[in-house]
Parts: C-alpha cells; sequence; structure tokens
C-alpha cells in the first residue's frame, strides 16, 4: 500500500514512522504549509493533506478535502535548535534570544514566505531590532528538515529556528527551547483526506494510526502538544454524555435532559452522522474527552449548532474556538447559507465567542424550553 502526501514538514517524522510500522509506503511532498497548499489546489495528486488547522477548514469549506476525515495532530512550538555539541545558550527570555542570535555565525530558518515558522521567525527578527544586523548571517531553506540538517552540518556557532518536530527528527541537533513570550508562535497541525484521493478507506485509516490513543505517547516525543480534535465516535458517547451533564448541572444549575434535548448524545450516528451532521470531540493528551459540538442539517439551507461544550480545566487552550472554525467549515462544505444556534443567557462565555465570531441575534423564540436567545451566521 502507498499513500501520497502533501504535508508540512512539521509531520514529516510522525508520518514515516507511524507509517513504517503500517507497512505503508510513503508518497507525495513535504515543505513548507502554504507551497504544499498551492500543490492541492492546483491538483496534484495526492491522498491525505497535513497542513494548519486554519488551511484545513479552509479547504474543508471549499470542498477540497472530505469534512469527514478531518483530524488533529496537535500543538507545535516554534522552537530554537543548536548542534548536540554546542554549549548551553540561554533563550528564555527576548533579551536572551537577541543575544544568542547576534552571537551565532549562522541562522538557518525555513522559507520566510510560505514556512510557517520562517513567516513567523522574520517577524520576530523584526521586533526584536536585529534585522539588519543579522542580514549577512541568515540561511533560509525550503523547509524545516534542511534547515535543521544544514545547522548539524556547520562548523562553528549556527542557531536554528522551526518547528519542535522538525528538530525531534534530526540527527545532530537538539531543542533548545519554544522561541519566548511575546515571540512564542503554536500552531496546531490538522490531517485531512484529499476528496480527489483514490485511496480514501486506507487514508482515513491511516489518520486513526496517527491520531489514536496508542500513538499519543509517540506524538509527544516528536513534539506535538496538547489536546487534538477529531470526529467522534460511538465509543465517545457515554465520556461525551458525562462532560455536557457535568457542565450543565454543576456549572450552570440546568437540569439535563435525557428523554429530550439531550437525547442525541445518546446515538450519534442517529441524530448527527446519517442525517448528512458531524460531531467533533476534543481528546486531551491523557486521552481524555474535554471538550465537544455537534452539526445537523435542519433543511436544505441551514444547519444548526449543538452541544458545544469545553470542560472548565481545558478553556483558555482555544478549543471552543477550533470547534466553531470546524463546525462553520463543515456547514460552508454541505452549501449552507447559514448556521444556527439555540443557547441560554448564562452561558456568556459561550455567547461571547459566537457574537465574536459573527453570530446574530435573532428575535424568534428558541425550540428548546432551556434556551432563551437564538444566534446564526450567514455562510455565504
Amino acid at each position: 500500500m502507498r499513500l501520497a502526501f502533501l504535508s508540512g514538514g512539521a509531520a514529516n517524522g510522525i508520518v514515516a514512522r507511524v507509517a513504517k510500522d503500517a507497512g505503508i509506503e510513503v508518497g507525495g511532498t513535504f515543505g513548507p504549509v502554504g507551497a504544499m497548499r498551492d500543490k492541492l489546489l492546483a491538483g496534484e495528486p495526492c491522498d491525505l493533506v497535513i497542513l494548519t488547522h486554519a488551511q484545513i477548514a479552509g479547504l474543508t469549506a471549499s470542498g477540497h478535502v472530505e469534512p469527514a476525515a478531518v483530524s488533529d495532530l496537535g500543538t507545535v512550538q516554534t522552537s530554537v535548535a543548536v548542534r548536540t555539541d554546542a554549549p548551553p545558550v540561554d533563550v528564555s527570555t527576548p533579551e536572551g534570544l537577541r543575544a544568542a542570535l547576534l552571537a551565532a555565525d549562522a541562522i538557518h530558518f525555513p522559507d520566510p514566505l510560505k514556512a510557517t515558522a520562517g513567516i513567523h521567525f522574520a517577524q520576530v527578527m523584526d521586533a526584536l531590532g536585529i534585522s539588519a544586523a543579522v542580514a549577512s548571517k541568515l540561511r533560509t531553506h525550503p523547509g524545516g528538515l534542511p534547515a535543521m540538517a544544514a545547522v548539524a552540518a556547520s562548523k562553528g556557532n549556527p542557531i536554528g529556528v522551526t518547528q519542535a518536530t522538525e528538530i525531534a527528527v534530526t540527527a545532530g541537533v537538539r531543542l533548545v527551547a519554544p522561541l519566548p513570550a511575546p515571540h512564542g508562535l503554536a500552531t496546531v497541525y490538522t490531517v485531512a483526506v484529499n476528496v480527489a484521493s483514490g485511496e480514501k478507506q486506507a487514508a482515513t485509516e491511516f489518520i486513526a494510526r496517527l491520531v489514536g490513543r496508542e500513538a499519543a505517547v509517540l506524538r509527544a516525543q516528536m513534539g506535538f502538544e496538547g489536546a487534538l480534535v477529531r470526529r467522534a465516535t460511538r465509543g465517545d458517547e457515554a465520556a461525551i454524555r458525562e462532560l455536557v451533564f457535568s457542565i450543565l448541572a454543576k456549572e450552570y444549575s440546568i437540569q439535563p435532559e435525557p428523554e429530550g434535548t439531550d437525547r442525541d448524545l445518546f446515538d450519534l450516528d442517529a441524530h448527527y452522522f446519517t442525517r448528512g451532521g458531524t460531531f467533533d470531540v476534543a481528546i486531551d493528551p491523557s486521552g481524555a474527552l474535554v471538550g465537544c459540538c455537534g452539526t445537523y442539517a435542519t433543511d436544505a439551507a441551514s444547519c444548526e449548532l449543538r452541544k458545544m461544550y469545553v470542560r472548565r480545566d481545558a478553556r483558555g487552550q482555544g478549543l471552543a474556538k477550533r470547534l466553531l472554525e470546524r463546525a462553520i467549515a463543515f456547514g460552508r462544505a454541505r452549501g449552507c447559507e447559514r448556521i444556527e444556534l439555540e443557547t441560554a443567557s448564562v452561558l456568556k462565555e459561550a455567547i461571547s465567542m459566537y457574537e465574536k465570531a459573527g453570530f446574530v441575534r435573532g428575535v424568534q423564540p428558541p425550540h428548546v424550553q432551556r434556551c432563551d436567545r437564538v444566534y446564526s451566521l450567514a455562510l455565504r
């Protein structure tokens, strides 16, 4: 079996490892995410696409990837690297990073026009006020992997900046630390199946290998951090109910309605998947389910957002925003003209997020008794 990828270089190592264990041959191209997206849009054949969360959301909305086969790999930090035999260097503060870059005799990093880390690092050097001072030392590369290979092969005092995952799989370099605040960059990488793939089933199964619980340790070892968002399964239903019912009762004193508006959580297939909808869950590094969100069609032109919840201790990490962006992208991919939701005034954090995303409050009364507000967002 051979699967072709168009992928950011950040995922090269984990794809190679999982493919080897599964006896799958890897083809395609790994490089700057902007260039990989351009290749897909130009019609280059591939089975799987691994880009940033935002890029995959856009490709979902435009119909280039399968909406039902989209999963995060995790979050990757843009980080600093040196040769394994280099002396210690402190880049834990902006001042330390600035001093380290000025002291280096070569600075290796990926494409500052199309690579996520390269674009960001160029901005960081501007913010540090050293772009002119280090201009003669800059060495740009097609991607992070060749940049790190160049650091490993260099003499003197080279330094490199790219995604942590690319540092982790390059022999001869070691990760010093992520870029310090306020200059850090955490990028969520997401994998999806190309709608034009001739191996959709095999590609979907490969995604399951990449994001499954069995691969959690491997993802962490290779630099993927934090929670991931994926399509829910029947096996998630009990944990989803526990999450939703606990938040309703304990945080908002709202009684769950298993026989009423919450009966959809007892059969996701019937209430979401078989009626052309979707249901996503957020899974933390320990394997616990910490967030959820569902969407299903209400008529030919509309879909409804339902059961958007994130566990309190997992809030502030952007999970709700990711869940919402996936739901909106799914609605656009289905050709819906608008996405609607009903909510309660006590859910202030959720209402604030909806309004920031462009949802407009309607005047019509909600259908659900425990809700007192209706919102909608135009998708066209």
